[in-house]
Formats: C-alpha cells, sequence, structure tokens
C-alpha cells in the first residue's frame, strides 16, 4: 500500500491481507500516510520462507526451460516490458509487472496459451498467470491474488484468463488449475471491502488476534495496545465466539469477566452456558494472581476418567516422549529429533536424544524408538508412554504411514492405550493463573528450572530448522544441537 500522487494504491498483498485482518488495512494505510512509523520487526521465519519461496520460483523456471520453452525475466522492469513481451509472444514471462487503475501486481509467471477461435490484443495467443507457493493447500488469499492479476491481465490482453495456476513443491511442477470465473463474484466482494475501508479511513477496527499475528510486522503493537485494554483473548481458554458475546453485553475485559457473578446470570446466543461459567472462573484465577503478585491453581472437580483419574499406577518402565519436527523440510516435513527420559535400573532419570537429519535417519530413529518401547514392554508390560499434547501420538502415526514399517506394533501400542496425554490430564484437572496450558507456562508451577535458557533454545531451533529447510545436505554444528538437546 502507497501513496502515489495523493492516491492510495493497492497491491496483491493488501488483498489478502485485508482477508486477514481487517485491522492490518488500518495500520497499512496509516503507515502509507506517514501518520505512524515502521514497526521495528525482525523474523527470520519470514526471511527463510522468502528464500525457499524464491529457490522454488528459481526451480519452476528452470523446469520450464528445461522444456525448451523461451523465458523473459522482468524483475524491476516496468509495466510497458510487461506488454512488449506479451506482444513478443514470449512463452514464459518472470516477474511480470502488471497496473490497472489503483491497483499493482507482479505476478510470478506469466505462461503463455494458445488461441485457436479468438484472439487477444497480443495475437493467437495471451496469458494466464502462475504462482509458485510453499503451502501444502491452496489458501482463499493465495486465490485471491491470482484472482487481481488475472484481472490486470484482462485489462492489457484484452481477454480474460480462463484459468490461474498454483505450483506447489515436489509435485514435479504439475500445476494446480483454478477457473477463474469460480471466484469471480468472492474476489469481488473482498476487494470492494477492501476499497471501502481504504476510502472511510476511518480506522474503527480492533487488533482481534487472529492465525496472521505469527508472521505479521505490527504484532507487538497489537499485542501491546490488548494488554493495556485488558483483552479477553488473554482468558485462556476463551473462544472468539464467547469474547464476541460478552463484549455485546459489555463485558470486554479480563476483569470484568471475572466480577461476573454466578450463576451466569443471562443465556448466551450462541454456545453453552457451561463454556461461560468456566472461562469466568479462569478469569477470576487470573487476576487474583495479578493481583496478589504471584501464581495460583486449585484443583477441579472430575468425574471417573477425567483430570488426574486419567493417570495409570506408575511404573519403572514408564517413558517420557518428546519430537522436535519441521513441516517445511521437504515434503511432509521431517521429525529431526527425538527426546527419550525413562528410569535406569538404579532408579535415576535417564535421557536420550537421537537426531535425523533426512529421510533414512528418520526412519531409523522411528524405528528405533519403537522396537526400544517394545523391548522394554516385554520386561515392565505395565509401563505407558507419557507426551504433553497430541503432536507425538500424531508423529508416530505419520512415520508409521510414512515408511510402511512397524504397523502391528503401532497399533498395539494405540489400542492398548499405553499413550498417556499429560495436557489432557492437566486441563480437566487444574485450574491454574496462566493465559495458556502449555508445558512452559504450566512448568513454573512446579519450580522447574531450566538448564538452556528458552530465548536460547529457541535461537538455536531456529537455526537447525532453517539449516534442514535450506540445505539438501544440512551439516549442524555440535553447539546448537547440544542446546537443543538440552531444551
Amino acid at each position: 500500500m502507497r501513496i502515489l500522487q495523493g492516491a492510495v494504491t493497492l497491491a496483491a498483498t493488501d488483498l489478502a491481507n485485508h482477508l486477514s485482518c481487517r485491522h492490518l488495512t488500518t495500520v497499512d494505510l496509516r503507515l502509507a500516510k506517514g501518520e505512524i512509523r515502521e514497526p521495528a520487526w525482525d523474523n527470520p521465519h519470514s526471511l527463510v520462507l522468502q528464500q525457499r519461496g524464491l529457490e522454488h520460483e528459481k526451480a519452476y523456471i528452470d523446469w520450464l526451460r528445461s522444456r525448451g520453452l523461451t523465458v523473459i525475466d522482468l524483475s524491476n522492469e516496468p509495466e510497458a516490458a510487461t506488454w512488449a513481451a506479451m506482444e513478443s509472444g514470449v512463452q514464459v514471462i518472470v516477474q511480470a509487472s502488471l497496473a490497472g487503475g489503483l491497483w499493482r501486481g507482479r505476478a510470478d509467471v506469466l505462461l503463455r496459451v494458445e488461441l485457436s477461435e479468438r484472439a487477444s490484443r497480443a495475437g493467437n495467443w495471451s496469458y494466464e498467470p502462475v504462482d509458485c507457493k510453499l503451502a501444502r493447500e491452496t489458501k482463499a488469499e493465495s486465490v485471491l491474488q491470482l484472482c487481481l492479476y488475472s484481472q490486470l491481465l484482462a485489462e492489457l490482453q484484452g481477454l480474460e484468463p480462463e484459468f490461474f495456476h498454483i505450483i506447489r513443491p515436489n509435485t514435479g511442477f504439475e500445476a494446480e488449475s483454478y477457473r477463474l470465473t469460480s471466484f469471480a463474484a468472492y474476489y469481488r466482494l473482498v476487494k470492494r471491502a477492501l476499497q471501502e475501508a481504504v476510502d472511510s479511513g476511518d480506522g474503527g477496527t480492533y487488533p482481534e488476534p487472529v492465525d496472521h499475528c505469527d508472521i505479521c510486522r505490527w504484532w507487538k503493537e497489537c499485542d501491546s495496545q490488548r494488554r493495556r485494554d485488558d483483552h479477553l483473548s488473554f482468558v485462556a481458554g476463551a473462544s472468539k465466539l464467547q469474547r464476541k458475546e460478552l463484549t455485546l453485553r459489555e463485558m470486554p475485559t479480563l476483569e470484568a469477566l471475572a466480577a461476573l457473578p454466578l450463576p451466569i446470570p443471562f443465556h448466551p446466543s450462541r454456545g453453552a452456558i457451561e463454556g461461560y461459567t468456566r472461562i469466568r472462573e479462569q478469569a477470576r484465577i487470573q487476576l487474583e494472581a495479578r493481583r496478589e503478585g504471584k501464581l495460583k491453581f486449585e484443583f477441579l472437580p472430575s468425574e471417573p476418567g477425567e483430570g488426574f483419574s486419567r493417570l495409570p499406577e506408575p511404573s519403572t518402565g514408564d517413558i517420557f516422549l518428546d519430537f522436535e519436527g519441521d513441516p517445511f523440510v521437504a515434503d511432509g516435513g521431517l521429525e529431526y529429533v527425538l527426546g527419550v527420559a525413562t528410569m535406569d535400573e538404579g532408579g535415576k532419570l535417564a535421557y536420550q536424544c537421537r537426531w535425523a537429519l533426512d529421510r533414512g535417519q528418520e526412519r531409523a530413529l522411528f524405528e528405533w524408538f519403537i522396537d526400544f518401547t517394545f523391548e522394554r514392554l516385554h520386561r515392565l508390560p505395565d509401563l505407558h508412554i507419557y507426551h504433553f499434547g497430541g503432536y507425538e501420538p500424531g508423529a508416530i502415526k505419520r512415520l508409521m504411514l510414512r515408511y510402511a514399517t512397524r504397523e502391528d506394533e503401532v497399533d498395539w501400542l494405540l489400542r492398548g492405550k499405553v499413550f498417556v496425554d499429560l495436557h489432557g490430564v492437566v486441563k480437566q484437572g487444574i485450574r491454574a493463573s496462566v493465559e495458556h496450558y502449555s508445558l512452559k507456562d504450566m512448568e513454573r508451577f512446579c519450580g522447574y528450572r531450566r538448564r538452556v535458557p528458552l530465548p536460547d533454545a529457541n535461537q538455536a531451533r531456529h537455526f537447525v530448522e532453517h539449516q534442514l529447510e535450506l540445505s539438501p545436505s544440512p551439516v549442524l554444528t555440535d553447539e546448537p544441537c547440544r542446546v537443543v538437546e538440552g531444551y
């Protein structure tokens, strides 16, 4: 979003951003007008994603060249160069600059399509846009961007593209093709909403937390505003629907929710009243801890099979399991490190850590853990595998399916209810003064002190994951591996 000659110009990213977060349009518009400064934002993940995206695009273009297609690269070239290339009939136009009215866009690739019954302004051919995307599933934002490129192309060549295309990694560069007319109405709806938001310029939006926050440069500013406002999103477990209901009933803060009398004095328009009772009590304990300046927790009443009654009898054979995985490595991700804690024969805690930097090592890691577990089961048949959250059983199932090995053993573990999710036990058994019932938040109640500080651990993990994502043959140094193992 920019201001040119007193008018706001919009790009494809602005369209995608508005769909992700309407407040993002507000702050970007204020930045374009010079009313606020650009935030200091250093996100190494974004830089790595950008580099991976460029490499993916380059690989696709190299593949097109290998098929004998003529290719022209118009990076940093103006719109006139795009039309000249289209008129010349070049088969592949890279980084084509497109413009129409107040809209701008730069398509990854324009592919020439031969025409038999009609012609475009360029000749007996036209062009369709192609974008190279890293995501494994097509997102609405990607569709909107390609719809905009298609519209700008239609204005330029006098003929609407029939299709637009998406190229994903590890698919042999086989395009996913989408018919423009199937999405045109949706595109016009979102585009009109963005234009109305820009034209009004009233800034009447609030930074509600959304998925886009994870990669947004404005995250710190929005989070600070929510904290100043004591926003309901800081109540652990409060859903967006519940927050909206409470705000309409003039209870927009954690403190206001904590003061709500019990039983709940209203019938919610949507959702169960028990859910509002639960988050009211959650807000209460968080407010009490804030005022008293200390951590607080209380035990919850539970039925058989819930909360702490989900815990089996301890066994000397028990295994505590943790996986670290990176979903962006290769096709389908990589479980790159496995941590296992057990009690040895002397009753002391023993810890093992195993690494996997490629598919072969990942398979060996998986097979080792299953064999290790069953060898232990033969000696100690009452053991259980403890984990925190659903990631570890999910990783075990993914690896079993990926390598088609140890199927009977994994099936036996799942049917035998050997896995015990401590996250579920905690959430059903305790109400605590935390914003999230994560392991890192809950460990403070146990007096646990990490040997490796979390900032150091996160930095080491990011380094390891970036190496795995960017290098076909990663070589990791001892120091980050040691830090991750300690984490």
